[in-house]
């Protein structure tokens, strides 16, 4: 056999097993574009989940008030950490004040007063609601267990219909023990609706950004 002759011979074999390969196993067209289209579908759901989980609500947030007042150790929490008009998330952790254990047993309310506020035309604005009026009454708000996914603290979500500064003033009540911690709590101004409802707005982006996406595969 010629040099010429086992030439082409190689030739054809290499070019048989490539294209073997390519229908059996290889990385073909349709298999990259959907591995494209899987990382832009998790890239635009992680982007989602991270803008929504911004909203929600936590147990805990900042520190508002913080002191022993005769048995009991007191904490005072808000969230989110910069109060805003509106929906507010507040939180009290019950210790006692020698051991440091926490109380679980006690009666907790939660009075607010105005001292400094704005009164503002139009109510706070905060989602999933539109415009809110003030609260019946904010002279004792009772804080639970059941206010708090947390087991440890008693909560409650409280609206405040205007920024400004609130004094707090938090009551224990527990048998014959009582105590209260009183402090400030600086309430700013609430967001627009825009601000609050913004990531719903990213829904039409991404369908059409995932149709743009489809028609181009269709394309290739």
């Amino acid at each position: 056999m010629t040099n010429d002759k086992w030439v082409r011979l190689c030739r054809k074999r290499l070019l048989f097993e490539r294209n073997s390969q390519d229908n059996e196993g290889g990385p073909s067209c349709g298999a990259l574009n959907l591995s494209s289209v899987i990382c832009h579908l998790s890239f635009v759901i992680l982007a989602i989940s991270l803008c929504l989980a911004g909203n929600a609500f936590g147990d805990g947030g900042s520190v508002q008030v913080h002191s022993v007042s005769g048995p009991f150790e007191i904490t005072l929490f808000a969230e989110p950490p910069l109060p805003r008009a509106g929906q507010i998330d507040f939180s009290v952790l019950i210790q006692d004040a020698k051991s440091g254990e926490p109380v679980m047993d006690a009666a907790v309310t939660l009075a607010l007063t105005p001292v400094k506020v704005h009164q503002n035309a139009q109510p706070a604005w905060y989602p999933p609601s539109c415009a809110v009026s003030a609260p019946a009454d904010l002279a004792a708000v009772p804080l639970l267990h059941s206010g708090a996914s947390n087991r440890l603290l008693y909560g409650a979500l409280v609206e405040i219909p205007a920024a400004g500064v609130w004094h707090v003033r938090t009551e224990v009540q527990r048998g014959d023990e009582h105590a209260s911690v009183e402090g400030s709590v600086d309430v700013a101004d609430p967001f627009p609706p825009v601000a609050n409802y913004w990531p719903w707005f990213l829904f039409p982006v991404v369908a059409v950004g995932l149709y743009v996406l489809r028609e181009r595969i269709q394309r290739t």
